[in-house]
């Protein structure tokens, strides 16, 4: 099941990325920003495993098969033949990554088309969801589920922290919220510094 949940997080990686720029409507900057993210998690195996192959020639490692045996530390030898294994890890970061990349453009293009649109608007239109400004803990991801869902705020925490400590990945996916999603904008009449 572990194992599961870490295929999923490297698959959605790139995706998420481009729901984050997508969601915030970030500028073009921050979409360069992101594409050279997502190009570098897309090769990041394979450069751990080049990585590794020149540590194997550094301290004198020979190759048996698919472990290496070093002179000294011995433990190295298994540290490289892990670090090897990391290029089949591109099976599931590249697809990833060109995911991301195709939804950064998107994200792009239709970001570029509502500044033309709402070019002479000083305004942002309203995002569809916003994390809680006044009842959060941690990051308001919670309390907006709580508001939208017409939950009751402690139950939905609850959840939340039982399916963190049930699903490894619930803790990636409650980090990608806290990311994609901007926090409520103030009231006019709340000043600055009260939270209420």
């Amino acid at each position: 099941m572990l194992y599961m949940s870490l295929i999923y997080v490297f698959l959605l990686v790139g995706p998420a990325i481009a729901a984050i720029a997508f969601f915030r409507r970030l500028s073009t900057r921050w979409h360069w920003f992101l594409l050279s993210v997502c190009v570098f998690y897309g090769i990041s195996p394979l450069l751990v495993t080049w990585g590794a192959f020149g540590l194997a020639k550094q301290f004198g490692c020979s190759a048996e098969a698919v472990r290496f045996r070093c002179p000294d530390p011995v433990w190295l030898g298994d540290a490289i033949s892990g670090l090897v294994m990391s290029h089949w890890l591109a099976i599931f970061a590249i697809p990833s990554a060109v995911v991301g990349a195709i939804g950064l453009l998107l994200s792009w293009i239709l970001n570029h088309q509502r500044s033309r649109t709402s070019a002479g608007i000083s305004e942002q239109p309203p995002a569809t969801f916003y994390r809680s400004r006044r009842h959060k803990v941690i990051a308001g991801v919670c309390s907006a589920l709580a508001q939208r869902w017409h939950q009751s705020l402690p139950l939905i925490r609850i959840v939340a922290v039982v399916l963190a400590i049930v699903t490894p990945g619930f803790i990636f996916l409650y980090l990608w919220c806290w990311l994609a999603f901007p926090i409520e904008p103030r009231s006019p009449q709340q000043p600055i510094g009260a939270q209420s």
